[in-house]
């Protein structure tokens, strides 16, 4: 067999690194751009015209001299392969690797490859997070454990009390304490739903558990407030666990009720979509209540955040918990007078989907 030498020409070198989806570049030793491949120019935004005879540092940093600790830099100073990481402004992660390039044994360029790693970055950070996160939840729950024995003795010895006392106005003091129990009690299982982890995995029509709970939605919305409801035919199968999907579905839908002061209207849809070639399950659920300004709305899933004295302020966290259990994300817009809208997200799936979430 003959063996085959090609011939690599400038166009099918171009040709080459222009496939590549790595940033490729070539600078002088002032880091002025002599050239770029199809994924630079594409990163930046930019035509290749524009790019080339800039310095890349004002490109990507918007700065006035080159980085600290550039591997470019220190490539033409050292003269040997260099090698750091690097964060852009809009928060992308790169491996930057410096190629001196020489000639007679002089160094006339450099030669930068950029690697974006942002999604790996992303990743590992969200895995160390979660990590740390189930050793913190491994310790609440045994405190949550150890504080309800205590609140169950409370308890019991105030009904004890509450049996034996006979003048109103101690009374008064000892239903105001079991008051107190119950409310510690509830604000522990909140405190445990923040690490609770999908228990009962299927795949399930999230249309068809809307409808299920249709009749509790409406007893929670009241008389005074329309229920509307919008849901996809096209089978909007989601995995997860049900039961968690519903508890979202009711703490959004009394949220709602509890910003709309008369009568008012809430709407409840879900919707197929294609994002990035992938299929999405949306649930949205709006109302026409008194919305949320800009601080209320940047701070509304921080945990004990509220401005309702009678809450715990750990409804939006543990909602915003499950949808990030379940793969999915959340946004919320609101503005005062002008209601709020909340937009769920799932990853689509198929009732071929039998394990892991």
């Amino acid at each position: 067999m003959e063996t085959l030498k090609p011939k690599l020409t400038e166009d099918t070198l171009g040709t080459i690194f222009n496939s590549i989806e790595h940033n490729l570049s070539i600078m002088d030793r002032d880091l002025n751009i002599l050239w770029i491949n199809k994924a630079y120019a594409e990163r930046l935004g930019m035509n290749q015209e524009d790019i080339i005879g800039k310095k890349c540092y004002k490109l990507w940093h918007k700065r006035n001299a080159p980085c600290e600790g550039c591997p470019c830099v220190k490539a033409l100073q050292t003269g040997n392969v260099e090698i750091s990481d690097r964060e852009s402004d809009e928060g992308r992660y790169f491996i930057l690797t410096g190629v001196p390039l020489k000639e007679n044994g002089e160094i006339k360029a450099v030669f930068e490859i950029g690697r974006e790693v942002t999604e790996k970055k992303i990743v590992d950070e969200k895995f160390i997070e979660t990590i740390k996160l189930e050793g913190i939840y491994t310790v609440l729950d045994n405190l949550v454990h150890h504080f309800n024995n205590i609140f169950n003795g409370i308890y019991g010895f105030a009904q004890l009390l509450k049996e034996r006392v006979k003048d109103d106005s101690s009374l008064s003091f000892v239903e105001k304490l079991m008051t107190s129990v119950e409310r510690g009690s509830k604000f522990l299982q909140a405190l445990l739903a923040l690490g609770k982890s999908p228990s009962m995995v299927k795949v399930f029509d999230l249309s068809f558990l809307i409808i299920s709970t249709k009749e509790v939605l409406k007893n929670i919305a009241g008389e005074k407030i329309k229920l509307e409801l919008s849901l996809s035919k096209e089978n909007p199968l989601i995995k997860g666990d049900p039961l968690q999907i519903r508890e979202v579905l009711l703490e959004l839908v009394q949220n709602a009720k509890n910003a709309i002061s008369d009568d008012g209207i809430i709407k409840i849809s879900t919707e197929k979509i294609k994002t990035d070639s992938h299929e999405k399950v949306t649930l949205t659920i709006s109302d026409t209540g008194h919305g949320m300004n800009e601080e209320t709305l940047q701070r509304c899933f921080e945990p004990l955040f509220t401005q309702d004295p009678r809450k715990f302020g750990l409804g939006l966290p543990i909602v915003k918990n499950i949808i990030q259990k379940h793969n999915g994300t959340i946004e919320i817009k609101s503005s005062p007078n002008a209601g709020t809208t909340v937009k769920i997200l799932f990853p689509s799936a198929t009732l071929q989907q039998e394990q892991g979430i």
